[in-house]
């Protein structure tokens, strides 16, 4: 019966604390972070709190699929131990080339089957948490997939960056539009819809008053909130400042349970120190 049931693995950027890896037996692949010095494997070689504070000292650092070998590796490696069908998860196809790389990685095998999350972070791991789950209770491989794609339409995933120079840096932004955000404040909200990401407003001031627009934006349309679960990933943040978003955050809505984590580096790469996310799902 175990090796009929539906294994789940995804990619490291999920943001997932590992007592939920542990629970459910998730699988992870990594990305890779490179600095100006060498590679890491992202969250196993390097943290996120480290490679902030190189950044902090000016210097470059980005962030990329493993490629496909490596993937062929890593399903290899889920075949040795699991020979029923294996669903991994991918960060959302238009922002990474995970996607594409692992679907064709998996050509090479009987029964794995690729499905873009549509999401990142937080986002994608409300989808491989409920997956996982899923799998546990006996669910078949193709009911998974079919609820993850009906669900994915559902999550909703944005960030709110405290400083543009990430992305800047990373060749996202212009440098004439990172001189204005920085010289008044501004705090772009990045929002994931049909697997794409792009900007969908602005925040101005200092963190807790941009923070307070950002979550009001974010938790918009209350009743529509499914309030069993919700991921608040940060980047960079003090405790104090997760403890002011989490009170923020259920003074608006009731969430039965709030799953507080460290984005991991591939995101710090892109958001940058101060960033954090607020990622739910709606009815």
């Amino acid at each position: 019966m175990k090796n009929s049931m539906a294994m789940i693995s995804t990619d490291c950027v999920c943001d997932i604390p590992k007592s939920y890896q542990k629970k459910y037996n998730i699988q992870m692949m990594y990305y890779y972070v490179q600095t100006e010095e060498a590679r890491f494997q992202d969250i196993k070689e390097i943290s996120s709190d480290s490679l902030l504070e190189y950044i902090k000292e000016g210097k470059k650092a980005y962030s990329s699929a493993a490629p496909k070998e490596e993937y062929v590796a890593f399903f290899q490696s889920l075949k040795e131990k699991h020979k029923g069908p294996i669903i991994h998860i991918c960060m959302a196809q238009h922002v990474s080339i995970a996607y594409e790389v692992a679907s064709e990685a998996a050509l090479e095998f009987k029964d794995i089957h690729v499905v873009d999350s549509g999401h990142l972070s937080g986002g994608m791991a409300i989808l491989v948490l409920m997956a996982a789950d899923m799998a546990q209770r006996g669910a078949s491989c193709e009911l998974i997939i079919e609820e993850l794609q009906r669900v994915r339409e559902k999550v909703s995933s944005s960030f709110s960056v405290a400083s543009t120079a990430a992305l800047y840096r990373n060749g996202r932004i212009g440098k004439k539009v990172f001189l204005i955000c920085n010289a008044l404040l501004l705090h772009p909200i990045l929002n994931l819809h049909d697997s794409k990401m792009s900007p969908a407003g602005i925040c101005i001031g200092k963190p807790k008053h941009f923070a307070k627009t950002y979550l009001r934006w974010a938790l918009r349309k209350k009743n529509t909130i499914n309030t069993d679960i919700v991921f608040l990933i940060t980047a960079g943040c003090s405790y104090e400042f997760q403890d002011f978003l989490k009170e923020e955050m259920l003074r608006r809505v009731p969430f039965k349970k709030v799953v507080i984590n460290n984005a991991s580096g591939t995101i710090c790469c892109n958001c940058g120190a101060g960033a954090f996310g607020v990622l739910f799902v709606r009815e």
